[in-house]
């Protein structure tokens, strides 16, 4: 039985708690924020948000700030789960380099762009096991979740996990939120696997939101890519998954996020929405 233990609070309205992972021993932070109205009978939605130091803050807030006017913004209130690593910092670079990068056979990798070694790599699907078989269930049993509703949140390497995550594991979310993906990450090597998304909707019937953002002043191929992607999933897909991509205006590789995420929730949790 895995533990989590409670600390003090790091921000309002949010607990935090500590845990490791089973299989490998790993720490993790986890935030959570919890809507104070009295949930639905069939629990909140939930948004799970990857590099959790950095975004946790900003996903709840805007989560929480869009919920006062839900029956504009089409967002309800929500629980989002922050995942992040022991520390100060904003960005862990070893951790999210190992928890975000997908498996792979072999590895094409460009020179690091600030010399050395790339970090350790290839813990995707060990993450992604700990989110299943460890954090949901505890998640589940300590906040009011509709299982039915649940969100990924991921930047950059985040959105690289994300998308991973919805080829692999197409139902483990209803929801989701790649922004940025670095789908350049070992010669694209999680385009391999766009073909079990596919197989996945033909498979089970469920109909996944997918929000694809990127920022006009980022590098080409991070606007390109996931463009392609949305464009190709929207012809190959169907009517079995709503994808949409959005190009932020004058925004860069970080200030995209902010920038986007209301646009990104509003698609995502408001079926009725058929643009951006």
């Amino acid at each position: 039985m895995i533990n989590f233990t409670k600390t003090d609070n790091p921000g309002p309205a949010a607990d935090h708690w500590i845990t490791y992972s089973g299989t490998e021993d790993l720490p993790y932070h986890i935030f959570v924020s919890c809507p104070k109205d009295p949930a639905p009978s069939s629990g909140y939605p939930v948004i799970y948000v990857l590099d959790g130091n950095a975004f946790f803050q900003t996903v709840a807030e805007t989560a929480r700030i869009q919920a006062r006017r839900s029956e504009k913004t089409g967002i309800p209130s929500a629980i989002v789960v922050g995942i992040g690593y022991p520390g100060a910092k904003d960005f862990f670079g070893d951790r999210r380099f190992y928890d975000f990068t997908p498996p792979a056979d072999t590895q094409q990798l460009p020179p690091h762009p600030r010399g050395g070694e790339w970090p350790n790599h290839g813990g995707g699907a060990l993450f992604i096991d700990f989110i299943e078989k460890e954090l949901k269930p505890f998640i589940h049993s300590n906040y009011p979740v509709d299982i039915n509703k649940q969100c990924l949140f991921g930047h950059s390497l985040g959105g690289l996990f994300t998308l991973y995550t919805l080829f692999n594991h197409t139902g483990s979310f209803q929801n989701y939120i790649a922004s940025s993906p670095s789908i350049w990450w070992n010669n694209q090597a999680v385009l391999k696997d766009e073909q079990q998304l596919l197989n996945n909707l033909a498979a089970k019937p469920c109909t996944p939101n997918v929000f694809l953002a990127s920022g006009s002043l980022e590098k080409e191929y991070m606007i390109e890519d996931p463009k392609a992607l949305s464009e190709r999933l929207t012809g190959e897909a169907g009517g079995r998954m709503r994808i949409t991509y959005h190009l932020t205006e004058d925004e860069n590789h970080l200030s995209i996020v902010p920038s986007v995420l209301s646009r990104a929730l509003r698609f995502v949790f408001n079926d009725e929405t058929t643009s951006t």
